[in-house]
């Protein structure tokens, strides 16, 4: 009896070892923010040409070069959280291949 319940915890740490790392590779291959970023970059790129000539227009490109950095550190974060997913995936699923190895 606590082979099969040692047996079912390597089996439970594997899979969800697996599941982490899918989900860290997920989040990291995804890009989900590119094309904000792009087309806030064009966008940023249109109100300074205008700025020039509009005073009125600097609060606008204030702005929207703080949203440029702050949508950057999201993407930051968002490719750290994936890439301790993954490394903690990859733990979890040595950890079990350890156990399994130790039960013989």
């Amino acid at each position: 009896m606590p082979l099969m319940i040692q047996m079912t915890m390597v089996v439970v740490l594997f899979i969800t070892g697996l599941v982490l790392l899918g989900s860290g590779l997920w989040i990291i291959l995804t890009r989900e923010y590119q094309e904000t970023m792009r087309t806030l970059s064009v966008q940023s790129s249109r109100v300074s040409s205008k700025s020039l000539a509009d005073l009125a227009v600097q609060p606008a490109l204030e702005g929207a070069s703080q949203l440029m950095d702050a949508i950057t550190r999201m993407v930051q974060t968002a490719l750290g959280m994936g890439a301790f997913l993954c490394v903690l995936g990859s733990l979890l699923c040595a950890a079990s291949l350890w156990l399994s190895l130790r039960l013989g």
